[in-house]
């Protein structure tokens, strides 16, 4: 008996060395399982274009890289469909909703849902509400350009096109009520309210179709509008004006500022279809909107902004970009 007794603390002992080495290879397990946790991210789109084929890519690229599960809606320009999307993935409590809005104001409504329901959000290219920078609160960041600094770039391009002599400017605008058609608005009026000799003589919507900015610009032809420059807040839009024009025979008479970089858009520039545009990486906006989701699910910072700026194209430079959609 006082042979077991001795051995008894001994066992004690080593049942104790066990757990601890359990308990820590357990801890271990944990903290690996968490670091590669794949995560499942809804990502909603706005309607279909030739741009988002880009974002989706640098999306899909992240999402590899990062061990990201993705799952697309797509809300074809209808701000109630997508709030519907918003609340199915709520339901399906994914990690985190990337959001591309089909209305800046309307998707108030998306963020308040996800923040009662403790689903992060994070918007992307087109911004939540109506602060320029994109800026929300409730947001985990907005991922995008600062769509009334790329209008204020548009208008500088202009000013050079028209000189000191200045002239009559038509506008052709993307789908009404998106965060890009009303900021671009803005900074574009905002650049020029101060040079008396530019004055806006008419706005249409072509819904980013550039069969639309071509008939809208055919009307104007046939009804005789004064016009000497015509700034469209896409690419499309600025290729079909340009067409209409050239068919009119009045592209030398008249200047297309296009914006966005399109593959379309830079041949246009080339063919002297239109004189300029601007361009940012849509691959990259897709990419950078992944990478900032990750790391704030990892509980690293994010910044509230992540600025991407455009940049001016001409004929002088063209050949320096490559388009991407």
């Amino acid at each position: 008996m006082k042979k077991n007794i001795k051995i008894i603390p001994i066992i004690l002992a080593i049942v104790m060395i066990m757990g601890m080495v359990g308990c820590s290879s357990q801890q271990t397990d944990s903290k690996e399982a968490g670091k590669d946790k794949k995560y499942k991210i809804a990502v909603l789109l706005p309607g279909p274009t030739g741009y988002f084929v880009a974002t989706k890519e640098g999306i899909d690229k992240a999402a590899k890289e990062h061990n990201v599960e993705i799952e697309y809606a797509d809300a074809q320009w209808d701000a109630s469909k997508q709030m519907s999307q918003v609340e199915d993935y709520i339901a399906k409590k994914v990690d985190l909703i990337a959001l591309c809005s089909v209305d800046a104001i309307a998707a108030e409504k998306a963020v308040k849902a996800a923040n009662d329901a403790k689903i992060p959000m994070l918007a992307f290219t087109n911004a939540i509400g109506t602060d320029p920078t994109g800026k929300y609160d409730g947001l985990v960041s907005y991922v995008g350009q600062n769509e009334v600094r790329t209008g204020e770039l548009c208008a500088k391009i202009a000013k050079k096109m028209l000189g000191e002599k200045g002239g009559n400017v038509v506008l052709i605008e993307g789908r009404p009520g998106t965060n890009p058609q009303r900021n671009r608005r803005e900074g574009f009026l905002q650049e020029i309210k101060d040079t008396p000799n530019i004055k806006v003589v008419y706005t249409q919507t072509s819904n980013w179709e550039k069969e639309q900015a071509l008939k809208i610009t055919e009307d104007l032809i046939q009804k005789k509008t004064q016009f000497d420059l015509i700034f469209c807040q896409d690419d499309n839009s600025a290729t079909g004006a340009g067409q209409a024009l050239k068919e009119a025979e009045m592209k030398d008479k008249v200047k297309v500022i296009g914006l966005g970089g399109s593959k379309d858009g830079l041949q246009a520039i080339k063919d002297k279809t239109i004189d300029a545009t601007t361009y940012m990486s849509a691959v990259e906006e897709g990419a950078l909107a992944i990478e900032t989701a990750v790391k704030y699910l990892k509980g690293e910072k994010v910044e509230p902004v992540t600025e991407i700026m455009q940049v001016e194209v001409n004929e002088s430079n063209v050949d320096t970009f490559k388009g991407e959609w």
